[in-house]
C-alpha cells in the first residue's frame, strides 16, 4: 500500500516535468537567443522643445523584465542623466505586441502591465502601459525574437508560481 498522500505523486510528477522542460529550454535558447533579449526604444517627446523625451532598453533578463530608461540630451542643454532600472516581474506582463504601419516602417512595441505602478514615474506613458518607438536597422527581426523570449520567459514565470502555489497548499495539507 502506498502511504504517500492523494495527489502527492501527481505533484511530485509535474515538478520532475517542469524540471527536465527548464532545463531542455534553457539550453535551446541560450543556443539560439542570447544576442536578441533586448531592444533599444524611444518615447518621443511631448512638446516641440523636445522635453521628456526617452530613450532606453528593455531587457528580457531571466529573473524579470527590466525596462532602462533616460531622458534625451536636448540641443543647448546637457542633462547628462543616468539610466535608471525598472524591474517588472514576468506575471504582471499582461502583453506585449509588435505594431508595424506599412510595412516594416516605425515598428512599435506596445507594453502592457496588470499593475500600473511600475511605469508611473516614466513620461509619455498610459496608465500600465507604454507605447515604444523601436530603434534600429534590425528592428522588427529583433522584436519579433524578443517576443519569442518573453513568451517563454513569462510562461516559465507563470509555471513557477503555480508549482510554488501547489507546494504550499500541499504544505498546509499535510500540516492540518
Amino acid at each position: 500500500m502506498d502511504s504517500s498522500p492523494p495527489g502527492g505523486g501527481r505533484l511530485l510528477r509535474a515538478r520532475q516535468v517542469a524540471a527536465k522542460l527548464r532545463v531542455f529550454l534553457t539550453l535551446t535558447t541560450h543556443s539560439m537567443i542570447t544576442d536578441f533579449t533586448a531592444l533599444s526604444f524611444e518615447i518621443p517627446a511631448r512638446d516641440a522643445l523636445g522635453r521628456e523625451h526617452v530613450e532606453g532598453k528593455l531587457v528580457a533578463a531571466e529573473a524579470c523584465l527590466q525596462f532602462y530608461w533616460r531622458f534625451r540630451d536636448r540641443t543647448f542643454k546637457r542633462t547628462g542623466d543616468d539610466m535608471r532600472l525598472i524591474e517588472v516581474d514576468y506575471t504582471n506582463v499582461e502583453s506585449v505586441v509588435l505594431q508595424m504601419t506599412f510595412f516594416w516602417f516605425n515598428p512599435r512595441l506596445l507594453l502592457k502591465l496588470a499593475d500600473p505602478r511600475p511605469l508611473g514615474e516614466v513620461p509619455g506613458t498610459q496608465v500600465g502601459a507604454a507605447t515604444l518607438l523601436l530603434t534600429g536597422s534590425d528592428a522588427v527581426e529583433e522584436a519579433r525574437t524578443f517576443l519569442k523570449m518573453m513568451d517563454y520567459r513569462k510562461s516559465d514565470a507563470i509555471a513557477n508560481a503555480r508549482i510554488t502555489r501547489m507546494s504550499d497548499l500541499d504544505d498546509q495539507r499535510r500540516s492540518l
